[in-house]
């Protein structure tokens, strides 16, 4: 099995929101914000943290998406799940963050570990993450923000659709570009994509 096809496809999902409970975030109570927040707060981070490769642009990201939850609830329709929404503000966030930060250089949490079952050298596992994260990080945002959802975060490509405003198609396309881009460079840095 390749690297690439390694990653567990499965996520929980984040609990669904009762309108009641949007409902009273619209009326400004905090109580309910805060409900919202311990809801969503690891699922959110988690994909943040996948999309930067760094615990400090994902959690100003997952400020931010909050922070903007919090600003736009009002504007929160109801046509899309609420999840979705969610996801949606914190994949624009990221992307602006990234835009806004292309000249700098490229941070790395050296926390991340990967779990290979075919190696015992925990130091070859984290300097593979770190190539992986790297080239994941690389990808147009498009691709990059389709091929986490999927891969990392178990959406469907529907779900991605939805979550991106994109076809199913495109969402299918993006997918097999990153995973074709990526399988190319870590090729080409020496990692053959199987195990054994």
């Amino acid at each position: 099995m390749s690297m690439l096809q390694q990653g567990d496809r499965t996520r929980s999902a984040p609990p669904a929101i009762a309108a009641e409970l949007i409902e009273r975030c619209r009326a400004g109570q905090l109580g309910a914000f805060e409900e919202v927040y311990r809801a969503y707060k690891s699922f959110l981070y988690s994909l943040a943290w996948r999309f930067h490769g760094n615990r400090f642009d994902a959690e100003d990201s997952l400020q931010e998406t909050f922070l903007a939850v919090y600003r736009n609830i009002g504007r929160f329709e109801g046509s899309a799940k609420f999840s979705t929404w969610l996801y949606r503000i914190l994949l624009n966030t990221c992307i602006s963050r990234k835009r806004r930060e292309r000249t700098d250089e490229q941070k790395t949490d050296f926390s991340f570990e990967l779990s290979h079952p075919a190696s015992a050298d925990v130091e070859a596992d984290v300097m593979l993450a770190q190539l992986l994260q790297r080239e994941i990080s690389t990808l147009p945002e498009l691709q990059r923000a389709v091929f986490l959802l999927y891969a990392t975060q178990g959406f469907t490509h529907e779900e991605i659709g939805e979550t991106l405003r994109i076809s199913q198609g495109t969402s299918k396309s993006y997918y097999h570009r990153a995973k074709e881009t990526l399988k190319k460079r870590l090729r080409a840095a020496g990692v053959d994509g199987r195990e054994g």
